[in-house]
């Protein structure tokens, strides 16, 4: 028998040569297969983890089951975590062009606002929502205590100053009761009235300042973190977060 040896002195023989860039060939053809493979599912089979930043459309329903649960929960640092990620992945960047994506009812799942303003309901029984009319410029919130009979109703003037702000304007608080007055209206004082006030103000001790419409406009205001279809994540101007789920 002969043995033969191929070595790097002289020229390898063609047949050698041919497998040689044939195994080369398949094993850059498994490479990317495996690297396709790895890239697919990454993409659609791993499960999203809130700490890592992937594709928008994936990572939100996760993180929305995730920020129900703990709202159901009331697990408040986890709410502020989950909505902080949200907002990182928040599908309308403009609400002064979606204005009208806030269009509709609204039920609130957590607040940071005081009890005295806005009751829990897990505590109290008390359920509290919003109406919203994106094209009358109005949000309706509703404390509901056994309406029609007992609950309060606050006419809201809205408008959006900001890509992620809106700015309120309070219209009226109507107040129904089983006891006398069954139903009372209290008018907060007109908006040009109060513009007149300010802009006085800003005349007579000012500086010299020009006068701000947006500013003024935005003393009562919040900045939407988060808006997708049925879930909304504001902050209002007093820095009290709220969630809400549509109904």
């Amino acid at each position: 028998h002969k043995l033969y040896f191929i070595t790097t002195r002289g020229p390898a023989p063609r047949s050698a040569s041919i497998c040689h860039r044939k195994i080369n060939t398949q094993q850059t053809t498994d490479t990317m297969l495996v690297n396709t493979i790895i890239l697919f599912a990454s993409s659609f089979l791993l499960i999203p983890s809130p700490s890592h930043a992937l594709i928008p459309y994936l990572q939100r329903p996760y993180l929305k089951a995730q920020l129900r649960k703990a709202c159901d929960r009331k697990e408040e640092a986890e709410i502020f975590r989950l909505a902080g990620e949200l907002q990182t992945v928040n599908p309308t960047t403009d609400i002064i062009k979606d204005f009208d994506r806030l269009d509709g009812d609204w039920k609130l799942d957590f607040t940071t606002a005081p009890a005295g303003e806005v009751p829990d309901e897990g505590a109290t029984g008390v359920k509290t929502y919003q109406t919203i009319d994106a094209a009358g410029g109005l949000i309706y919130n509703v404390i509901d205590r056994g309406l029609p009979e007992q609950g309060l109703r606050i006419e809201i003037g809205a408008e959006p100053t900001r890509k992620d702000r809106v700015a309120l304007d309070f219209r009226t608080i109507e107040a129904l009761s089983e006891t006398f007055p069954k139903r009372f209206v209290f008018r907060f004082p007109p908006r040009k009235l109060v513009r007149a006030a300010f802009v006085a103000g800003n005349v007579l001790f000012g500086g010299g300042e020009p006068w701000d419409e947006r500013k003024f406009k935005e003393i009562g205001h919040f900045d939407v973190l988060f808006l997708d279809e049925d879930l909304r994540i504001q902050r209002n101007s007093e820095g009290n977060l709220f969630i809400n789920s549509r109904i």
